[in-house]
């Protein structure tokens, strides 16, 4: 590998340092069809309604009868429980039959 000029100040990159191969990386290849395990999470991991409006609602709670800032947590928390809950049994049915089915081998 050779020296190449940078196109604003005319200074000199050296390459000689960069791998010529990619034995020394690790390449994690991505696939375009995903399993139903990845198609399961990334569907209830995408409910978010249900914390969004436990924080929301705690917020004001703890603002207005000043509990501090544990209202809005709890309130988080579990919406962020129940988000889960909603998504594995309403939202989410497709992925959830299709996970158990490559689960059990059929």
């Amino acid at each position: 590998m050779g020296q190449e000029e940078h196109p604003r100040n005319n200074s000199k990159i050296q390459l000689d340092h960069m791998p010529s191969s990619n034995s020394d990386t690790t390449i994690v290849e991505s696939h375009s069809d995903s399993t139903a395990a990845e198609a399961l999470s990334t569907c209830l991991l995408s409910q978010y309604r249900l914390c969004a409006g436990g924080v929301l609602a705690g917020a004001a709670y703890g603002i207005k009868y000043r509990k501090g800032i544990m209202p809005m947590v709890a309130a988080g928390i579990s919406g962020s429980v129940a988000d889960l809950i909603y998504g594995y049994l309403e939202s989410c049915k497709k992925e959830v039959e299709a996970y158990k089915k490559e689960a059990s081998g059929n």
